[in-house]
């Protein structure tokens, strides 16, 4: 692929301004133009991804998951970038010269055709680079030729449009996905059966899970109790410490045939009674989501 003489310029400057000790004898750099380049959407309230192609490399994807910090993912279609170290740069448009890219993160990378990959604060500060007209690159040692460099830029063109539809889906995400809320234990006092404002903020991110996910099928909701006093009293209170979650959840809308409500007393105890801590860690009710096979 050409590289033009502005580009090999621009270029030149930022690797000697950003990543000095790379000496390289020649520069490929792959980005699209005014006339290919797209930004992709798609999304739920479970995750967003922005996409945007790279002709001839591959693409780059901007995903954010409920309960789940942003990432970037720059997906070769095969083996460019060699082992060595990779480096996200912001660079400034070709219409504000004098503006010194600035290195956003610096990865090792082991090469053979694996992704590229950064999150939290790094991938955020790329979306704000392409929303200020800026272009994120990514830029390391070739694979054949260790003297080469290669690079990839993420266009800003065409990216407003895309990006005000990504924030919109950011705004519908749940505050949760299925593995963080999946398993809950609900932790009581001793001979206490009341919801602490804790429990009942946990339990209302179960019921909005289970009310925007069809494939849960099942809730299994167990009380328990710790070994201080009778079994007799303790099956009693871990019957009422089950049947309270199991209230506060029909009450909030959770379908009585998706619940499964059983209570156990001090018997199946997650630690040791021997300590006031394992006893406080035993005084639970758990509650269990379960999906269909078809999920």
């Amino acid at each position: 692929m050409g590289i033009t003489q502005q580009l090999l310029i621009r270029t030149t400057f930022l690797l000697t301004s950003c990543v000095p000790f790379i000496q390289a004898h020649a520069i490929t750099h792959y980005q699209s133009d005014i006339a290919n380049s797209e930004w992709l959407l798609s999304g739920d309230i479970f995750s967003c991804s922005l996409t945007h192609p790279v002709p001839h490399y591959g693409e780059g994807h901007f995903i954010k998951e409920a309960g789940e910090p942003m990432k970037f993912i720059l997906q070769p279609q095969n083996e460019k970038l060699g082992p060595g170290q990779v480096y996200i740069i912001s660079q400034a448009p070709t219409w504000s010269p004098g503006i010194r890219p600035e290195t956003l993160e610096i990865l090792p990378y082991p090469g053979y055709g694996l992704t590229v990959e950064v999150g939290g604060k790094v991938a955020e500060r790329m979306l704000t680079s392409l929303d200020r007209g800026r272009h994120p690159v990514v830029a390391g040692t070739a694979w054949e030729n260790s003297r080469e460099t290669v690079e990839v830029g993420l266009s800003n063109i065409n990216f407003a449009p895309a990006y005000n539809e990504f924030r919109r889906c950011l705004s519908t995400l749940l505050p949760v996905n299925y593995d963080q809320i999946a398993r809950t234990a609900a932790l009581f006092t001793s001979n206490g059966v009341d919801l602490t404002e804790r429990i009942r903020a946990r339990l209302d991110l179960v019921a909005l899970y289970v009310s925007s996910d069809p494939t849960v099928e099942y809730i299994y909701i167990d009380g328990h109790a710790d070994s201080y006093g009778s079994r007799r009293d303790n099956r009693e209170l871990s019957k009422v410490r089950a049947e309270k979650v199991t209230a506060y959840l029909l009450d909030k809308g959770v379908p009585a045939d998706k619940i499964i409500s059983r209570y156990h007393g001090e018997r199946y105890p997650s630690t040791t009674n021997g300590t006031s801590q394992g006893r406080e860690r035993n005084r639970r009710v758990t509650i269990r989501l379960e999906k269909n096979d078809a999920s």
